[in-house]
């Protein structure tokens, strides 16, 4: 019986830290909230997409499952994002609230020129509103900085 405890506590625990909206304590929200919408890192200049989505359709609970979403980083010039960057930290804000969301690595191969991440079990915001996401992107020298891309919808399946 008590494992069944640990384990149903351990569950809880899990599912509620995905939707808790936090901003790390290394970074402010209006350092992020600041973020430049291109740089310039391993020598191409890199712009950021989302693509963010509420399921509602009938499987889903009632009032829809949790923000999830795909971060697209990309060149201007459109040749390949170098391997060296990678998105370490990603935030999504809407309006005074910030969501601080774990990425997972998308194979390159996969997205290729492109590089993606992947964000999953966010708050239930929207669908039909704009939030700002921002990534934290480290270049091959270790170098950091934060990418914004203003303006992004967050779209309702059905």
């Amino acid at each position: 019986m008590q494992r069944i405890s640990v384990a149903a506590s351990f569950v809880v625990a899990l599912v509620g830290c995905g939707a808790t909206p936090t901003v790390p304590s290394d970074v402010s929200r209006a350092q992020v909230a600041s973020a430049p919408t291109r740089i310039v890192s391993d020598g191409v200049e890199l712009t950021l997409t989302a693509f963010l989505t509420r399921d509602f359709m009938p499987i889903s609970p009632p009032d829809g499952k949790p923000l999830g979403g795909v971060l697209r980083i990309k060149t201007e010039n459109g040749t390949p994002v170098p391997a060296g960057i990678v998105v370490t930290a990603s935030w999504i804000l809407f309006n005074s609230e910030t969501w601080s969301a774990s990425v997972e690595q998308r194979l390159r191969a996969d997205t290729a020129p492109n590089y993606e991440v992947i964000v999953r079990d966010g708050p239930k915001w929207g669908p039909d509103v704009v939030v700002d996401v921002v990534v934290r992107v480290r270049d091959s020298a270790g170098a950091e900085s934060l990418l914004r891309a203003p303006n992004q919808l967050i779209i309702g399946t059905r």
